[in-house]
């Protein structure tokens, strides 16, 4: 007989008021499956809370009764839970930047299967015979140089802007086949196997190989919830903790862990979609930032761009992780370490000899349309995406507007949060490569 156990716990921690998490922990269809969700709301005290819940009653109604295959079903779950959230907001404008971001799935202990679907920085992990596996992929800049190895997990937790999200649920209606919102996969989940859904107020605190010791210890699901989350509250407790676990049979107690064992890359899965800790962490959309102190660049391209290549020095990474406006001090080539103007970038680039602006997979502020001529004609991004976003001044305003007499190019790029995408000039034209317009 298969036996299928799971437990979920949330805790308010030791720097908040009020709990914008929930989960979901049922059982599902049959004793052999289970619903499982953690969700975290973004958007202020009623906002998040309210995301939350939302998510959650539209989850669980949605998979009442099955309905085809539970992939299929968990994925349109969560597209009908974001169209709700963003129903709902749209009617109340106390509620307008509310969301939220979550990890959801369906275990079946009797086939074997592990469905689940993915948006924003919450996780999903398995836990099998001393490995501890991430299933998910964080949609956050911080999240995705970790993943990419150009970050330890210990300075990703460290990061200032580790709480800045690149997706979310709620904010705009979408549809199950929308590109780059949901990342959702399937995998087998085999006797023995432990399932973990956090929301990052556990792993904001504690790291993956805290996790793995105490789950080594095949305690009670119930043990092991508590202290995970005393563990978490213990290291400072800055944010809402969320934990789920799911077991597939029993653990296997006394299994000898594998010698020079290691935290596995996201392996097995077939994914549908590409896909100093501070004292009071927020989750935000990259698109709310505070933007108020960072001036405008005169006559030109005014940007913020984070997460940049750093110095060995441990104390002056707070400091120097960012590109900024302020003066020129210590560059070190274009986008080396330290400090620099980054008009000065593109006015090399609309001195090149072919006219190209190359930017590294960050996010860009624009505080002025930027513009393609023929003296600017290509803007290349990493392949990891670079992402352009609009301050304030010009939100209503179009990101990038193309005059050039000879097509223009765009590659790698996301673009943001602005009105209008591009405006046109009578006979210009523009040629677009791995380009996500949102």
């Amino acid at each position: 007989m298969n036996t299928l156990t799971m437990v979920g716990l949330t805790d308010v921690g030791r720097h908040r008021t009020d709990n914008q998490d929930t989960f979901i922990c049922s059982t599902l269809w049959s004793e052999s499956s289970a619903l499982l969700a953690v969700i975290d709301g973004v958007g202020g005290y009623a906002g998040g809370e309210r995301a939350a819940t939302i998510a959650k009653e539209s989850i669980g109604q949605y998979m009442t009764k099955p309905n085809g295959d539970a992939l299929s079903m968990i994925r349109e779950a969560v597209v009908f839970a974001n169209n709700q959230i963003d129903a709902q907001r749209r009617q109340d404008h106390r509620l307008a930047q509310m969301c939220c971001v979550l990890t959801a799935a369906v275990a079946d202990s009797k086939s074997g299967q592990l469905y689940f679907v993915h948006v924003g920085d919450t996780r999903l992990y398995r836990y099998r015979q001393g490995i501890l596996e991430k299933l998910t992929h964080d949609h956050s800049a911080v999240g995705a140089r970790e993943d990419a190895n150009e970050l330890t997990e210990t300075e990703a937790m460290r990061h200032p802007r580790r709480n800045e999200i690149l997706r979310e649920v709620g904010l705009t209606a979408h549809r199950v086949d929308d590109p780059d919102f949901l990342e959702s996969g399937q995998t087998d989940f085999l006797p023995g196997d432990q399932l973990l859904l956090c929301s990052d107020g556990l792993t904001d605190m504690i790291t993956q190989q805290q996790i793995r010791n105490v789950l080594v210890q095949s305690l009670t699901l119930e043990v092991a919830l508590t202290e995970l989350i005393r563990l978490a509250n213990e290291q400072g407790g800055h944010d809402n903790i969320t934990v789920v676990l799911a077991q597939n049979g029993k653990t296997d107690a006394g299994l000898p862990v594998p010698p020079n064992h290691s935290i596995l890359p996201q392996s097995e899965i077939s994914l549908l979609t590409p896909g100093e800790n501070s004292p009071t962490p927020t989750k935000r959309r990259v698109g709310a930032l505070w933007l108020t102190l960072l001036g405008f660049l005169a006559g030109g391209l005014s940007v913020f761009a984070w997460y940049q290549y750093r110095p060995s020095d441990q104390s002056a990474r707070a400091y120097t992780d960012s590109l900024n406006m302020g003066e020129q001090s210590g560059a070190v080539g274009a986008f080396g370490h330290g400090e620099t103007r980054l008009d000065s970038l593109v006015r090399s680039a609309y001195r090149s000899q072919d006219h190209r602006l190359v930017l590294p997979a960050d996010t860009f502020w624009l505080a002025t349309p930027l513009l393609l001529s023929d003296s600017l004609n290509s803007i290349i991004g990493d392949p990891r995406l670079t992402v352009l976003m609009p301050a304030d001044t010009i939100r209503k305003q179009a990101a990038l507007r193309v005059t050039a007499s000879e097509t223009a190019l765009i590659e790698n790029v996301v673009i943001k949060g602005f009105a209008k995408n591009f405006e046109m000039a009578p006979g210009a034209t523009l040629k677009l490569i791995n380009v996500y317009l949102n």
